[in-house]
């Protein structure tokens, strides 16, 4: 019997270790993926090619911002662009490419440059999603 309650006691401290090792590497994950000031990042994450839309912003006095569209990035890269907009809020728009060409809407958000922005386009084209970091 003896052996039996060491053997449990073992793989509940295991479980525990390895709960420990799983969390932590979420945590390192997580921060890796922070979003950096004054950047645009993209990436494609799901099944289809996408891309990301950052529009013009008014910056008051008769004046905006250019808006512009990231590159076509296909399912696993990324894109990273400095957009400064002196301080303003722009909206950005993520859309997804069909295999047939047409495109659809993946997600919407806002980029402010002093906090900078993440968006990874998931899913499918039947199902997409997006995540903001």
């Amino acid at each position: 019997m003896g052996m039996k309650n060491s053997v449990k006691r073992i793989s509940v401290g295991a479980a525990a270790l390895l709960g420990g090792a799983v969390l932590a590497g979420t945590v390192g994950a997580t921060a890796a993926s922070a979003a950096e000031p004054g950047k645009v990042e993209f990436c494609a994450q799901g099944n289809y090619a996408a891309y990301v839309e950052i529009h013009p912003v008014d910056l008051g006095g008769g004046s905006s911002s250019a808006g512009m569209a990231s590159t076509i990035q296909n399912p696993g890269q990324c894109w990273k662009h400095s957009f400064d907009s002196a301080g303003a809020t722009a909206p950005v728009d993520v859309w997804g490419i069909r295999a047939d060409g047409s495109t659809f809407h993946v997600g919407a958000s806002s980029y402010t440059t002093g906090a900078g922005i993440g968006l990874g386009a998931q899913g499918t084209p039947a199902n997409p999603s997006m995540v903001q970091w």
